[in-house]
């Protein structure tokens, strides 16, 4: 008897993983056919969705918009409890607000740097002591007496909206996470309300948002609350559950409650990661200061916002730099404060003593009071600070007319020939036939729960539309047709993400090998994670005007760093003995990246993907303020004219589009695993 070879050895292992995979695609297919086969044959082979099919979502909440108005006043809950809330917000921004004018300029200085000297270095404390003075030194022109206007006031109401938005989502989300990572009931209840305020953007609850508390802060600090307190949630409870038992069971021994055990053991412990979500909550509480802006919260994000709208790209470049520099400056504190953490636990490096620590905090008591009081101080100095607008402006004017000629030509090509044809494409696709496709690919990639799921969002998504001639109390009047507005905003969609994989998964690859290039892209990524989504349509728009193109191109920018990042980490992840092993059997270093490390590194590489959907998306709605079509323009025409059942139902049929879109690019690594030995 012949002795089996390696061939022969192989093959009932790929006959194994060939029947799992037809196992998990056959049951789908075998149903998703004969349905499709089923309503081409009573309903035709119609391109979209059928205009007469609708549930009346926008009527909803046109009528739910009109009851609110009338009932403001009378009803318990809209008058005590939902205006009471807004009140307790509005009262605290106020008085954020108020104490740091108390402060002076001088005050807030002290405060910042002295307070960024505790938590980090020498250079934390002087790069923080520059951004303060840069919220004054750096100003805009105006029609006023001066001719200059001061962006301190405004930089101060910035940081007094993030400091109630920050001190909101730490009381609601810590105590959460806490109960998510001792009760897993609680987990299993806040997952998908956690996955839903991620996946929805933030346009699609402004509307519903500015329905109950009106125009002004407190609707600005509960749309930020909505967009930034799931991280907090997610690493609160991996922080606590990361910690390990032989710890726990030693702290149990000793006697300890389970109130002790969190207090004195879970918690310390998890400080860091608590602190890393504390840290996302400012980074992403302050990417959405210029949507806020659009439901009255004033700051920072007003000149970003009327530059946008007037064109005036000095201004909003100005602005926008602030925002960088305030996202950067309060990145660079909180992520010094959470290694500080870490360092007291370690009982390593720098710590002050209690008394130490009270000589600082009287000593930044005493220049406030010796400022305000004593020198009469107030905002910062009109006439300690300059304007480059008409420098920036120039700049700006300069690479329009420098980049003219590929800017342009590659706008046509990608709208003539990219985004009108796949808009068309996904258009004339029948219903049925997309509802069928996603379903399968849902269910082999993760049961038929997900596509049944998938499937019924798809279908949903269709009837979010209103009838031709749609009126309201005859008042409102509009047409809304959800499955073509979605068709073209899942062409940008998938234009933005294939550049982005075309152009992060190299990066990421080139991040790994070499260090020269991830030292020179490291501080790349960093500014455009920090730098807030708003700002980046400023020199899009410089470059290619208004348009689908804008919308695909800030995309890009903005989800970026989330390709580069995860595939470098999913590179690095890869263990040094499987590399070894592939060296040992004489592979070139091309061969081992493609044939193990690029493998082996294929979950990180779906999460790159994964996440790259997710802020294409929300980036895509943004864009509508600079007239990307789609949903995104649907919502923001809706909100511009107070349009609320087309508002709420563009938002929800973007949520719809974003679990089909989140939950397609995620596997259930336990479905379909197949042994091979």
């Amino acid at each position: 008897m012949a002795a089996p070879t390696a061939t022969t050895m192989r093959l009932p292992v790929a006959a194994r993983i060939a029947g799992g995979r037809l196992g998990r695609w056959a049951p789908p297919l075998l149903l998703a056919i004969p349905l499709c086969v089923a309503a081409a044959a009573v309903e035709g082979i119609h391109a979209g969705f059928p205009a007469g099919w609708y549930l009346g979502v926008p009527r909803w909440f046109d009528g739910l918009n009109n009851w609110v108005t009338q009932n403001d006043s009378t009803n318990f809950f809209l008058h005590t409890i939902v205006s009471g809330f807004g009140n307790i917000l509005n009262g605290a921004t106020n008085d954020v607000v108020n104490l740091l004018h108390w402060m002076t300029w001088v005050g807030v200085l002290a405060a910042a740097t002295v307070f960024a000297w505790i938590v980090g270095t020498w250079r934390t404390a002087l790069f923080s002591a520059l951004v303060i003075c840069s919220f004054g030194v750096l100003q805009i022109p105006n029609g006023g007496p001066n001719g200059i206007s001061q962006m301190w006031p405004s930089a101060m109401t910035t940081l007094a909206l993030m400091t109630v938005a920050i001190v909101l989502s730490t009381i609601v989300g810590i105590p959460l996470g806490i109960a998510s990572a001792i009760w897993p009931t609680v987990s299993r209840t806040l997952q998908p309300v956690l996955d839903l305020m991620q996946i929805l953007p933030a346009f699609a609850y402004l509307v519903p948002i500015v329905v109950l508390f009106s125009i002004g802060n407190p609707a600005g600090i509960v749309a930020t609350f909505i967009y930034a307190v799931p991280p907090l949630v997610r690493f609160t409870e991996l922080g606590i559950r990361s910690v390990k038992k032989d710890v726990i069971e030693a702290a149990e021994s000793f006697g300890s409650t389970r109130s002790q055990l969190l207090r004195n053991v879970q918690l310390p412990l998890a400080a860091q990661a608590i602190m890393l979500g504390l840290n996302q909550v400012i980074m992403m509480a302050l990417s959405i200061v210029v949507i806020a802006s659009l439901i009255g919260a004033g700051g920072l994000g007003d000149p970003v916002l009327n530059a946008l709208q007037t064109q005036q790209i000095g201004e909003g470049a100005v602005a926008g730099l602030l925002i960088v520099l305030m996202a950067m400056w309060l990145d660079r504190s909180s992520a010094a404060f959470g290694q500080r953490a870490a360092r007291d636990r370690a009982a390593s490096g720098r710590t002050l003593t209690r008394r130490q620590l009270a000589g600082l905090c009287g000593a930044v008591l005493a220049v406030i009071l010796v400022a305000h009081y004593g020198l009469a101080l107030g905002d910062w100095p009109a006439g300690f600070g300059f304007s480059f607008v008409d420098q920036a402006t120039t700049a700006l004017n300069w690479v329009t007319n420098a980049f003219t000629g590929i800017a342009g030509p590659l706008s046509s090509f990608l709208t003539l020939h990219v985004l009108n044809p796949l808009q068309r494409w996904f258009g004339d696709v029948p219903w049925f036939i997309v509802a069928a496709l996603v379903g399968t690919v849902g269910w082999a990639r993760g049961g038929w729960r997900r596509g049944v799921l998938l499937a019924g969002c798809v279908v949903l998504l269709g009837l979010m539309q209103a009838p031709n001639g749609y009126t309201f109390q005859g008042t409102t009047s509009y047409n809304f047709v959800a499955w073509s507005d979605a068709m073209e905003t899942l062409s940008l969609v998938v234009v933005a993400l294939a550049l982005d994989l075309v152009v992060g998964i190299p990066l990421g690859i080139a991040a790994y090998r070499w260090r020269a290039v991830d030292r020179v892209l490291r501080p790349i990524l960093d500014f455009l994670q920090t730098l807030p989504a708003f700002v980046y349509l400023i020199p899009v728009v410089t470059l290619f005007g208004v348009g689908n193109v804008a919308g695909v191109s800030a995309s890009l920018i903005y989800a970026l760093p989330a390709a580069v990042r995860a595939t470098t980490l999913g590179l690095r992840a890869v263990q040094h003995d499987v590399i070894e092993a592939g060296q040992a059997f004489g592979s070139t270093r091309w061969q081992l990246l493609f044939k193990v490390e690029l493998p082996i590194a294929r979950p990180y590489l779906m999460l790159a993907v994964n996440q790259t959907i997710l802020l294409v998306m929300a980036e895509v709605v943004v864009a509508g303020l600079v007239g990307a079509g789609g949903l995104g323009l649907d919502v923001v025409t809706g909100f511009s004219r107070s349009e609320v059942g087309l508002g709420a139902a563009a938002g929800l049929a973007m949520v719809l589009m974003g679990i089909v879109l989140d939950r397609l690019s995620q596997s259930n690594p336990d479905r379909g695993r197949v042994a091979t030995s």
